[in-house]
């Protein structure tokens, strides 16, 4: 948690502009990959060393947190792409089905961490799990991160329509309309 909150803490300053430079998916999507990348590298390599862990989780964090710091954002260019489409501001409703979204996933997660724990043989009442456990752990902790970024990934390239031009176009045509009125 402290790798995280640090790789979010050193880019929060810099997230906006670079925002404006690239584009809010494109960084998204990088850092999606980048998280996906390390933390597959982390599965594959299947490291001893908490050294060359931390490093590795410290880059899959930063990617993870390029990510989380600029999703907000999407929010904005996601309610404006709705009105231009429609011609309807509905910004209570896209935030409110974001935030269901979010409140279910983060439910599911709670469940699902329990179950897998299960699943791979876990003794919640054991002094010492067994070395099948604790690589099974590992493997929960590195290949399913490291596959789910990967899948977040490939849906913000390739089904995400609100590029960096696409929310540039939508911003126009907005001003354009509220000049008018």
């Amino acid at each position: 948690n402290l790798l995280s909150v640090g790789a979010m803490l050193v880019l929060a300053p810099f997230i906006s502009r670079i925002s404006v430079k690239v584009g809010k998916k494109e960084i998204g999507a990088v850092g999606t990959l980048m998280a996906a990348v390390f933390f597959l590298l982390l599965a594959l390599l299947r490291t001893r060393s908490i050294p060359y862990f931390m490093v590795f989780l410290f880059f899959g964090t930063l990617g993870v947190g390029m990510f989380n710091i600029i999703i907000w954002a999407f929010i904005t260019d996601i309610i404006d792409n709705q009105e231009v489409t429609t011609g309807r501001r509905e910004d209570g409703t896209v935030y409110a089905v974001y935030s269901f979204a979010r409140k279910l996933g983060q439910a599911l997660a709670g469940g699902v961490g329990g179950f897998a724990l299960t699943a791979i043989g876990y003794v919640s009442d054991a002094a010492v799990q067994s070395g099948q456990v604790a690589e099974r752990i590992y493997t929960m902790a590195t290949l399913v991160p490291g596959v789910c970024y990967l899948l977040v990934f490939l849906v913000l390239q390739f089904w995400y329509p609100l590029s960096r031009g696409k929310v540039e176009e939508n911003t126009a045509k907005l001003r354009e309309k509220r000049e008018q009125v």
